[in-house]
């Protein structure tokens, strides 16, 4: 089970740990290496991104490098739990993700979409992709220290 911790991070998976924000590169794709490879991505919009298969649900972590010399600063940035979409048109799921993904007690992945939404914070910006009924959620991010930030599509 993963748990989203607005202002935190992420508990991953089997005690792999938790992707805390401004952690470092290293420390970040240690904990993710836990439960699954992981995949340095190229071109990203921040210093460093990589991303983990874990049973069907993609990973992404991104962050900026810690200025050489600074007490702070740099760090894990965001963290995005996602889900392939159900068809080759982009739609949403249509059904339960194999492993949940949590905030406050509920199931993000776990239930129908209009549930979810009623269940998130009002900060919450909510992509309702193209509204198929009986739809479920096809990904969730975290920016720290910003409280839940989206849910919806791809990644951002």
């Amino acid at each position: 089970m993963f748990v989203l911790l607005p202002g935190t991070g992420l508990v991953l998976p089997h005690r792999a740990g938790t992707l805390r924000f401004g952690m470092s590169e290293y420390a970040a794709q240690w904990a993710v290496s836990m439960l699954c490879e992981i995949h340095v991505l190229g071109g990203a919009t921040a210093d460093w991104a990589f991303t983990g298969d874990y049973l069907g649900l993609t990973l992404t972590a991104r962050g900026e490098r810690v200025p050489r010399g600074a007490e702070r600063g740099g760090g894990l940035e965001y963290v995005e739990v996602g889900r392939e979409p159900a068809d080759a048109t982009g739609a949403e799921p249509t059904g339960p993700a194999l492993v949940p993904v949590v905030y406050r007690g509920v199931d993000l992945f776990g239930r129908p979409r209009a549930e979810v939404v009623a269940h998130l914070p009002q900060q919450a910006r909510v992509d309702h992709g193209i509204g198929r009924p009986g739809g479920y959620l096809q990904a969730i991010g975290l920016h720290g220290p910003r409280d839940l930030c989206r849910t919806g599509e791809g990644s951002g």
